[in-house]
Parts: C-alpha cells; structure tokens; sequence
C-alpha cells in the first residue's frame, strides 16, 4: 500500500498536468518537494524506530499518508493541494525505513526471500493501482482516484493498531537472535561509500524515467491518458515477475553483482524505448526495466544491512531512505526543467547514461569488497 502512495502522482500526472495548467518543471518541482519530505521523515521515523515499537510508527503513517490524500482530492484549490500532499509525504516517508528494520529483525534465514516478497507486494500494489487507474480514469477522474486509491491505507493503519500485540511477540522472539553492535563485522567506510554512490546514481537515472513514463507516452507517443496508465503498470508486473527471483538470487550470490545486473540492464532499454519502433516492443521494455527497478531491491536491502553492522536497524535504513529519496526528488525535478528546455524525448535519453556509471561504480564495489568477503556466506 504504502508503495501505491509513492507511484500516485506520477501516476495521474498527465492530467494533474492539465487541471492546474503547470508545466514540465513545476511538475518535477512538485515531485521533488513531496519526496523531500519523505527523505527527512524517513532518517528521522527510522532512527526513532530503533526506540519507539516500528509497528506503531508504520500505523501512524498509513493513517496519516491517507487522511491527507484524501483530503487533497478534496480541494480545487492548488496550494492546498500541495500542502496535503506535503502532509501525506510525511506518513509515506515512515514505511520504508521501519519497513525494512522490522524485516531484518524477524527474518533469520533466507533474507532475500523475505525481502523479495516484500517488494514483490509493493510492485503487485503498484501494478494494480496502473490497471485500476487505466480502467476507470475517464469514468471517476483523477480527483475521485485519490480517493479510493488511499482507503486501503486506512484500513491498513488500523489493522497495525489492532494487531500490536503480534508485532511485539514476533520482535521479542527475534531479539534473541540479533548480535551485539559490537559483535557485528564492521564495514570499511570505502565499501559504504562506494554503495551510496552508485545507487544514488542508479536511483537518480531510472526514477526520473519511471516518474515521467506516463507523460512521455501520452506527449511524446500520443497515447490516451489511461491507455498510458496501462503501459506504465508493466514496469510493475516486471517487478511481480522478477523481484521474487532476483530475491532468491541473493541468496545464493553476491548481491553487489546482483545489483549491477539489475543496474546495468535498464541502461540500453531506456534509449532504445526512446527509438522510433513497432508499439508492440515498447511492453517488452517496460516490463524489463520494471524488473530491473524492483528487482534491485532485495539486494539492496541485503547491503544495507550488511554494510551498517554499527547503526540501529532503523536508522541505517533511515539513511539509506533518505539518501534514495532525495535522489528521488532531485531527479524528476531535473528531468522535468530539462525537458522544458530540449523535450522528452532527449531527456529520456540521457537518463538512461547514469545507469551505466552507476554499473561503473558497483563493478568497483565488487572487487573491493572481495578482499572483506562480507558476503561469503549466504543467510
């Protein structure tokens, strides 16, 4: 649910487009302001997370991510449209960070299983969210999508409430089992700074594409609004397809090389979408990249954990959250100044080139982190 809550907007921003007259700039500015507050909620919810019950926070924040949406459909009033919208960043920016914290701490075995069912539940949200969007944007119009789209987060904080004492139970049982900070492997700074840089680069790249997919199919390919929604739900049926697999991988295999091949992969299909070509190709490169995009993340997650022996959980997730979703808001704001000035598709272009540095840079992480052997053992 809470993955429906990042994807909404750039979801319905052709015709958010077209109701407030903004252009592509104020688009990514919007993009980028609402992902700001996530960022900082994220750090600073993880890092409370380590002190304060994370099934609680993760509650909070679904009630207060869908109180605000809801509200922000409400208005015809711009301004108030993006302060709730600001609002809701803050509940959106809780998940992830005690998410992840939450999972290291009642998985023991098999952690990139576990973490690829998460995001493969966060991608089958998302794709169902494009199909619902495509099959009904014409009939309810995007305010009243907002609104059944954000219901769901309602219930589901509840539901958190309602079963706190089963989120206790689970943590107090893996408590045992979790070391000391100061028995954990410690982490050169080298290897934790080579991985901050080449998924800030990675996440920079694909997420101003993903973020502006729908745009550039209705603008560019002259695409009806929901028929875009539609093409745009195949980045996450890629995800449904491959993150459970790309899970199970890490597993058995280094995730760093786990990661540059999910890194690597959407560099050439990013320039090729971008080609003029049969319409049929274009699902076999969204479903690809979507794969590549969702299928990072039980690898990710995997180093995180890993790398950040001397963090809380939640606040090594709090950093690694915050640092991806500033990326995140810089990157669609970027993207949209720079297709204001040369058009979207020599923007879509050159984005596609920080994937390939980003490969760059993980190829360098590989072998450094072959003399730490760090993960020469599988969980």
């Amino acid at each position: 649910m809470n993955d429906i809550f990042w994807y909404i907007l750039p979801s319905l921003l052709p015709v958010i487009l077209d109701q407030f007259g903004m252009k592509y700039g104020t688009a990514g500015g919007l993009l980028t302001a609402f992902l700001g507050v996530v960022a900082v909620f994220s750090f600073i919810l993880g890092k409370i997370s380590d002190y304060f019950p994370r099934h609680i926070i993760l509650a909070a924040g679904f009630l207060v991510a869908s109180v605000f949406l809801i509200s922000g459909s409400l208005t015809n009033n711009f301004s108030l449209f993006v302060i709730c919208l600001l609002v809701a960043g803050i509940g959106v920016g809780s998940y992830h960070a005690a998410g992840y914290a939450l999972i290291e701490d009642i998985t023991e075995n098999r952690k990139g299983r576990a973490y690829g069912m998460f995001e493969f539940w966060g991608a089958a949200g998302v794709f169902l969210m494009f199909l619902f969007h495509g099959l009904v944007l014409k009939q309810l119009g995007w305010r009243s999508i907002i609104l059944i789209t954000s219901i769901p987060g309602l219930v589901m904080g509840f539901l958190y409430f309602i079963y706190s004492g089963r989120f206790r139970s689970a943590v107090d049982r893996a408590n045992g089992r979790v070391l000391n900070k100061e028995e954990a492997q410690e982490t050169p700074v080298l290897l934790f700074i080579l991985f901050i840089v080449s998924f800030t680069i990675r996440y920079f790249g694909i997420l101003g594409v993903v973020s502006f997919t729908s745009t550039y199919l209705v603008r560019e390919l002259g695409l009806q609004a929901n028929v875009a929604s539609y093409a745009t739900g195949v980045y996450f049926l890629g995800g449904l397809i491959f993150t459970p697999i790309m899970g199970m991988q890490c597993d058995i295999r280094n995730p760093i090389l786990v990661l540059l091949f999910t890194t690597l992969i959407p560099f050439p299909l990013i320039f090729l979408m971008t080609l003029t070509q049969p319409l049929w190709v274009l699902p076999i490169y969204l479903l690809l990249i979507g794969g590549s995009y969702y299928g990072a993340g039980p690898a990710m997650s995997m180093i995180v954990a890993r790398m950040s022996s001397k963090l809380g959980k939640g606040e090594a997730f709090g950093y690694f959250m915050a640092v991806t979703s500033v990326t995140f808001s810089f990157s669609p704001l970027l993207f949209g100044m720079l297709a204001d000035r040369i058009g979207l598709n020599l923007t879509m272009k050159i984005y596609s080139l920080p994937l390939l540095l980003g490969s760059v840079v993980l190829l360098a992480l590989f072998f450094v982190e072959k003399r730490y052997c760090l993960f020469s053992q599988t969980d």
